[in-house]
């Protein structure tokens, strides 16, 4: 068992930071702030992926869609899958990669 505390900081002041949250042997859990106008680019996992939105809001591309995404929202991405986000408001995103082999090609 693991259990993590996932503090919410005061607000984001960095473009994008990334925090490996939980490590497990399937998978790896990744907290993931991005301050309001900043993007992540175009990219894919090797594995399944499950982002939720903690907070804020995010426009989330998967190859040629857009979704927009805000507090509460969950997507289910299948391995490789292209796809990049924008955020528009400071957001705070938990992503979940699933599978024997987690890296990212970012």
């Amino acid at each position: 068992m693991s259990l993590v505390e996932i503090k919410k900081e005061g607000p984001i002041d960095k473009g994008v930071t990334r925090n490996k949250v939980l490590d497990f042997d399937q998978g790896m859990a990744i907290n993931l702030q991005i301050k309001a106008g900043e993007t992540v680019p175009r990219h894919h996992a090797n594995t399944d992926v499950i982002v939720y939105v903690a907070s804020g809001e995010v426009l989330f591309g998967v190859e040629e869609n857009r979704h927009h995404m805000k507090e509460g929202s969950l997507l289910h991405l299948k391995p490789f899958e292209k796809h990049d986000i924008e955020a528009l408001q400071d957001a705070s995103l938990l992503v979940f990669k699933i599978g024997s082999n987690p890296r990212c090609s970012l």
